[in-house]
């Protein structure tokens, strides 16, 4: 903790004036890739190693408690 302290103190001593604040480091906004459609196996080949599975879908232990 005291070295993050210590971090702080040592950039509030640089000179920022003239320096407008940022919120991204880059001008650039949502710069998306397009969507492409690729490879994918079967859901039989997905559920072939499941250790619990039912007809179509995985199954996981209970892990919320109501």
């Amino acid at each position: 903790m005291q070295q993050m302290i210590g971090f702080i103190e040592k950039l509030q001593e640089l000179d920022t004036s003239g320096i407008d604040p940022l919120m991204h480091l880059t001008e650039e906004m949502n710069v998306l890739r397009q969507d492409e459609v690729k490879g994918s196996v079967s859901r039989e080949e997905a559920l072939q190693n499941a250790a619990l599975k039912n007809e179509s879908f995985f199954m996981v232990p209970k892990v919320i408690k109501k």
